[in-house]
């Protein structure tokens, strides 16, 4: 009985969770392969925009000494709908995210043709598509790298700062920045935004060496 009622249990939530590692179970109606990648998307997928954007993405992430020569990647564009909902749950107001050891990466509301990405706030809510997809791929280059125990035990800002140094942009920019601190305004981006800034400063002192950046306290 007991075994039986586990089943039934654990069934609904099995249904559930398994979108979170394989997104592809929730029938993306469209499907292409660039670069090192395959890509799922809600809308027509545009071969010659997506080639591009993978280009530029591959081409920011190979400038990572860390990065191994082919760094293949799922892809998910979403257009902010009930799929992206449902995969990025409490993260809904984010880009982008990364799900599965780093494997499957997430994206909200893309556009291939014009290489942006965007959210729904006000300030620092549009990004360019391939530099978005290049810091998720970064997040996978870091966890393959250095571990995931290793990984945990890094503050934030180091991470996030590194994946938008491969980036080469933040959400906000200097202005942004200055116009929120002179205000005293709060937004989750200014943690990337400083990060990164720290994070080239550390490279720039250390001569570019990954390992001693995310060895130093």
């Amino acid at each position: 009985m007991g075994g039986r009622a586990g089943l039934i249990i654990g069934a609904p939530i099995l249904l559930l969770a398994s979108p979170l590692v394989a997104p592809q179970l929730l029938a993306f109606p469209h499907y292409a392969e660039a670069g090192d990648s395959q890509v799922w998307s809600e809308t027509p997928i545009d071969q010659a925009a997506l080639d591009r954007v993978m280009a530029r993405a591959e081409m920011l992430v190979s400038a990572s000494p860390i990065a191994r020569e082919h760094e293949p990647r799922r892809i998910f564009l979403t257009d902010g709908s009930w799929r992206w909902l449902w995969l990025a749950n409490i993260h809904r107001g984010t880009f982008a995210l990364t799900r599965f050891a780093g494997q499957n990466l997430v994206v909200n509301r893309a556009d291939l043709a014009a290489d942006r990405i965007t959210s729904n706030r006000r300030v620092g809510g549009s990004r360019q598509l391939s530099s978005v997809l290049a810091h998720e791929i970064t997040h996978g280059v870091l966890l393959h790298h250095f571990g995931a125990i290793a990984l945990f035990g890094q503050p934030r800002w180091k991470v996030e700062g590194y994946c938008d140094h491969i980036a080469q942009e933040s959400a906000l920019t200097a202005d942004d920045v200055a116009r929120l601190e002179a205000r005293g305004e709060r937004h989750p981006a200014l943690l990337y935004f400083r990060g990164r800034k720290r994070v080239e400063a550390a490279l720039a002192a250390n001569g570019g060496s990954v390992e001693a950046l995310f060895s130093q306290d």
